[in-house]
């Protein structure tokens, strides 16, 4: 297959990730090294595929896989074999979540909603060594990162792992905290985000 650039698919919906092959594959320089459902066999499949020397130039990641996360997949993905280029392909774009997505070595954003070509054009700039955020995304990831850097340290990491749907016992556990603490933290997160409650700043941020 060589000259070609070769794609995997992680998505959990079976017609979204068939469809997403069949789209790229139509393209004449285009072929599948290969898909998965789940982050389990997204590693396995990936770690085969590198003992082939077979791993693909791009991923393309559906960021929520039920009750998985995308972005442990990214993280790890890009841990481990760090020449393969993302693009996060996702119903949910919020500023939040590019965010974490480009924190965790996503070079590509693009919604599903966006015409399909969108997301041609991401790949194609991937492979020309650029990073591709879809238009309508970027201005209110500037936003988020005004509102964001005027957090505190603590502040932060709790907010990203809010947007990342983490519960507050994992938080607790995590930043080994008691919840009487994690409450103060939140009430100063929603009044300097302009939130009331988490089910606003997760519609504000994190869908």
């Amino acid at each position: 297959m060589a000259g070609k650039l070769s794609f995997f698919v992680i998505e959990d919906h079976t017609l979204t990730n068939r469809g997403i092959r069949e789209l790229l594959s139509e393209r004449s320089n285009y072929f599948c090294r290969g898909f998965a459902f789940s982050k389990s066999e997204s590693m396995e499949k990936l770690c085969v595929l590198a003992d082939k020397n077979e791993l693909p130039d791009v991923l393309i990641l559906d960021l929520f896989l039920g009750q998985e996360n995308g972005l442990d997949i990214l993280r790890e993905v890009k841990q481990k074999w760090p020449v393969i280029k993302v693009v996060v392909y996702s119903m949910y774009a919020k500023p939040g979540i590019v965010s974490l997505a480009l924190e965790g070595g996503a070079e590509g954003f693009v919604l599903k909603s966006a015409p399909e070509t969108e997301l041609i054009v991401a790949i194609e700039k991937l492979m020309n060594g650029e990073t591709y955020i879809q238009q309508n995304l970027v201005s209110p990831l500037f936003t988020y990162k005004t509102v964001f850097d005027g957090l505190t340290k603590q502040e932060q990491i709790i907010l990203k792992k809010l947007i990342e749907r983490k519960s507050r016992q994992q938080i607790t556990k995590d930043l080994n905290i008691v919840e009487r603490s994690l409450e103060n933290y939140l009430s100063r997160i929603y009044m300097k985000t302009g939130c009331k409650n988490h089910e606003e700043l997760i519609k504000k941020f994190g869908e």
